[in-house]
């Protein structure tokens, strides 16, 4: 599956802050950095990066509702991987 950059910068901005953020506290971050989504596409990029357990996903009461991430320590290890590149 190919990485994608926006990838890598939800993943750093996770490792950075090393607790769990809620969705919206992460797209607020990542707005700051010059990185807006459009909606419903940090949702994505999140399921995907869950799906690669490189992040753990908190999924709210009803299953559709995303509720806070944290990186996991496989994600950690891709980020100094690829920045170290």
């Amino acid at each position: 599956m190919a990485f994608e950059y926006a990838w890598l910068k939800i993943l750093q901005t996770l490792a950075s802050v090393s607790r769990p953020m809620g969705v919206e506290e992460l797209r607020a971050t990542l707005a700051g950095t010059g990185f807006r989504f459009e909606a419903g596409a940090l949702e994505v990029a999140l399921r995907r990066l869950g799906e690669q357990e490189l992040i753990e996903i908190l999924v709210l009461a009803g299953g559709e509702t995303l509720g806070s991430v944290a990186i996991t320590a496989k994600g950690e290890r891709r980020v100094r991987n690829i920045v170290r590149l």
